[in-house]
């Protein structure tokens, strides 16, 4: 990266790609959740194919923010914290302020996923459960 907000700005805009995947990801846990409920078997299988599918783009995009971050220099932990929620230093720029949000954001639509995929695993799979299973 030529410089700092070069760097910011394109580690920006793989934070708002992740989120879109995200949310999209969440949409179709709760898509699933609604076919599963009516038996809907066909679009079940269809809509776990989609999100597949938008968890591997999310996942490229992760890797692509983990490249950015490892070329960062002084930067990287900075950086870091603020993608995990913590804010030890001040965002000042806009690209600075942004990742901060978009990264609370991000966690919050990731941990909605989640309790949904839970919801609907418990159900289908009962003590079998992934989420059963990985209490222990």
């Amino acid at each position: 990266m030529e410089n700092r907000e070069e760097l910011y700005s394109e580690i920006l805009k793989r934070v708002q790609r992740n989120y879109m995947h995200m949310t999209e990801i969440e949409r179709i846990t709760r898509e699933l959740g609604t076919a599963l409920s009516s038996n809907d078997r066909e679009s079940a299988q269809l809509l776990i194919k989609m999100r597949q599918s938008e968890m591997d783009l999310a996942d490229e995009t992760k890797q692509e923010i983990q490249l950015l971050i490892r070329s960062a220099g002084d930067e990287r932990e900075r950086l870091l914290s603020w993608l995990k929620g913590e804010t030890k230093e001040t965002p000042e720029s806009f690209e600075e302020k942004k990742i901060v949000e978009l990264s609370n954001q991000l966690r919050q639509v990731t941990r909605r996923a989640i309790d949904v995929d839970k919801a609907i695993n418990s159900r289908l799979a009962g003590k079998d459960s992934y989420y059963q299973k990985a209490k222990m």
